[in-house]
């Protein structure tokens, strides 16, 4: 019974294994831990001819010579499998550039470990290679950059990384238009994975609140939050009236919440309201 259990499982994990479209390879001769390193039975899929640096194989051959060795493939919609020869070059300066480009954004990142992988076989970098980094790099653990060859083409390049960055959650839940602080938030590490914007690592140096309510143990990022704005409604404001060189000043109450240049409507002690212009702190311009 237990040998009938155990031979079950090895056919189910057998079922498990997908065909990736590419696969990069060092020796011309291409055996099936190659394309499944924690496989057990090891046998020859095929003989690249030397001096090939790209090889392609019809999925289903595949499939059948793994059939044949009492392995099943799931082929999916996988038609050819092709084979990438992998290139030799030191991608060590493009390690250090992707590291330093991370750190600037966030100083505190833990860079473990990273790898980069070409797109097709490289026989070298060019002398003093600049990588061009999207964006996106910021926001995600792997993606794609290029480097501009000697005869002004652009070479792609994979990479991911693994590691982790101290990101602020929320300690519990939190309101729309409430100030971010201290007593609302935390540090914690989180792995650098996926971010839909860029996540904070800190208070910001100006005042915040968040744009709308959050549950607790949510971690931040820029779009949660907005710049508290110099006038708050009920405000008390200070309203400066220019007649000419002359300038007097009076106090009224916002109305309305802005920040800079904004226009908001105030309200005099004598109950009229009239139109300003927020020129500074709790500070406006009569319009």
């Amino acid at each position: 019974m237990i040998k009938w259990i155990f031979l079950l499982l090895l056919s189910t994990a057998a079922i498990a294994q997908e065909l990736q479209k590419e696969y990069f390879f060092t020796d011309n001769t291409i055996v099936s831990t190659d394309l499944f390193p924690k496989m057990q039975k090891r046998f020859e899929l095929v003989r690249i001819p030397a001096g090939k640096i790209l090889y392609r194989m019809d999925a289903k051959v595949v499939a059948k010579t793994f059939e044949l060795n009492g392995i099943r493939l799931e082929t999916g919609k996988i038609r050819f499998v092709t084979f990438i020869k992998k290139s030799p070059v030191d991608v060590t300066s493009l390690k250090i550039q992707l590291t330093r480009v991370l750190q600037e954004r966030y100083p505190t990142i833990a860079i473990e470990n990273i790898s980069i992988m070409p797109h097709g076989y490289l026989a070298s970098l060019p002398p003093e290679a600049n990588a061009v980094f999207d964006p996106s790099c910021y926001l995600n653990g792997n993606g794609t950059f290029y480097i501009i060859d000697s005869d002004g083409l652009r070479r792609y390049f994979d990479y991911s990384l693994d590691a982790t960055l101290n990101v602020l959650h929320t300690t519990r839940k939190v309101l729309r238009r409430e100030n971010l602080n201290t007593a609302n938030t935390a540090l914690k590490e989180v792995p650098f994975e996926s971010f839909r914007d860029t996540p904070l690592t800190g208070i910001p140096e100006h005042p915040h609140r968040f744009r709308a309510g959050l549950k607790q143990a949510t971690p931040i990022i820029s779009r949660n939050i907005e710049k508290m704005p110099l006038i708050l409604k009920d405000d008390n404001v200070i309203v400066e009236v220019r007649n000419g060189s002359v300038i007097l000043e009076l106090i009224a109450t916002a109305t309305q919440e802005g920040g800079l240049y904004d226009i908001i409507t105030i309200q005099k002690r004598d109950g009229k309201r009239s139109r300003a212009k927020v020129i500074g702190e709790k500070r406006v311009e009569l319009q």
